[in-house]
């Protein structure tokens, strides 16, 4: 892989340097469902919807909360208190358009408590419950009215009548700025990897990239970053120059980060259309 670096790029990695020497914990990772692309060919009414919350997916070991790769998240002790000794797979999610605040909560070291307080753990299956969905969904909505506690919830999974209402759903999802639709077979029993049996449909395509280099800004965004060089896994190369608010620009994601960025389809090359930057990959 070749990485380019520019002066900003340094200055980048300089300004991350406190950041990546931190240490961090990683607990026993908890294998779990990977979603596929919305494939027209399927029987939606074999699948449950909800909406795809704009958030960090997280896993309650039934100790630690971590990230999907076993990163262990240092949320306060409130947070987690009353959870069960099982696990448990949710979204950290603060609402709609504020994946920035969860991002930086996330992140910390040091819990913000205030922050912490406008963030919902948002529960979506119990990994090791036996059972279809269904059953388990049953088991998840009676645990958390049992807890009774603000900030654990679980997202509201409703049966789909036709391909007609789900793309109803997802105009009206994506009219009110959701980010998507989860579709969950209600047959099958919990199991870990990408399969069939979790999708995800948006009105956008979404991808990841890793960053490998940089462009410096001209005119209004003379020294600061003017545009991200990502490639691609299968070796692809473009600059993403749109997305960033001045903030990102002064200090963008360092090299070698992984980001997701949305497009509208492709060009003859095949390199992505109207590509902008979402946000940096949380594992």
């Amino acid at each position: 892989m070749k990485i380019r670096l520019t002066l900003v790029a340094i200055g980048v990695l300089s300004t991350f340097a406190t950041s990546a020497q931190a240490t961090e914990k990683i607990a026993d990772s908890l294998p779990v469902t990977l979603a596929t692309v919305y494939d027209a060919s399927i029987d939606v009414t074999d699948y449950w919807q909800s909406e795809k919350l704009d958030g960090i997916r997280a896993i309650w070991n039934g100790k630690a909360l971590t990230t999907r790769n076993g990163k262990v998240i240092s949320a306060p002790p409130w947070f987690t208190r009353q959870l069960p000794d099982y696990p448990l797979e949710g979204e950290l999610w603060a609402g709609r358009g504020n994946f920035h605040l969860v991002q930086q909560t996330v992140l910390d070291k040091e819990p913000n408590h205030v922050a912490w307080r406008q963030i919902k753990f948002m529960l979506f299956d119990v990994p090791h419950s036996a059972g279809d969905y269904p059953k388990r969904y049953f088991n998840l909505v009676h645990l958390v009215d049992n807890l009774g506690l603000e900030h654990i919830q679980y997202i509201e999974h409703t049966p789909i009548e036709s391909e007609q209402a789900l793309f109803s759903y997802l105009d009206s999802v994506a009219d009110t700025m959701g980010e998507g639709i989860m579709l969950r077979k209600i047959t099958s029993r919990y199991q870990a990897g990408r399969s069939s049996d979790l999708l995800k449909l948006k009105k956008h395509q979404d991808a990841e990239a890793l960053v490998v280099g940089y462009k410096v800004g001209n005119g209004r965004l003379k020294g600061k970053m003017g545009a991200l060089l990502v490639q691609m896994a299968d070796g692809r190369q473009f600059y993403i120059g749109s997305g960033f608010s001045d903030a990102q620009r002064v200090n963008p994601p360092q090299v070698g980060a992984k980001i997701t960025f949305r497009y509208n389809g492709l060009t003859h090359n095949g390199i992505p259309k109207f590509a902008r930057y979402i946000r940096e990959r949380i594992d």
